[in-house]
């Protein structure tokens, strides 16, 4: 004759599963059964924001020095991208540089403020103001 004492722990908070304990008296075996739940941590899937640097209007520096400043610190500006950033923020009080990661942001941003120039950083989805524009890579503001 085998005999067995199956042990209850008090169930969880839901109700449902907990660890059952089987002793088997017979060879002096235990098995233990634990009801398994799968719980999986939820994976952070955001991707990491845009940012765009922004230049600020200023009255001090000329047209030429601007656009050669917004070449030298981009690196990949043309001529023509940068005079269009110039005439924007001219017009509109600010323009935008660029749009990329945060780090590369803040770099081009400190860049263009070593040349004396005005100069900002906002996340791209919380931007608020005109010269909307750029794109990865140095693209130039949309006009109009």
């Amino acid at each position: 004759m085998v005999s067995s004492t199956i042990l209850h722990m008090a169930p969880p908070a839901d109700g449902k599963g907990g660890m059952e304990k089987s002793k088997d008296k017979k060879k002096g075996v235990s098995t233990i059964v634990i009801d398994k739940t799968d719980t999986q941590m939820e994976e952070e899937d955001t991707p990491e924001e845009m940012w765009r640097v922004v230049l600020h209007n200023d009255e001090v520096h000329t047209f030429n020095y601007v656009i050669r400043s917004l070449q030298k610190v981009m690196g990949t500006l043309d001529k023509k991208k940068a005079f269009d950033i110039c005439t924007v923020t001219h017009g509109q009080g600010q323009a935008t540089v660029d749009t990329c990661w945060k780090e590369q942001a803040m770099k081009y941003c400190l860049g263009l403020q070593r040349q004396g120039l005005t100069a900002s950083i906002a996340p791209d989805g919380k931007f608020e103001g005109g010269g909307k524009g750029g794109g990865g890579g140095g693209g130039g503001p949309e006009s109009g």
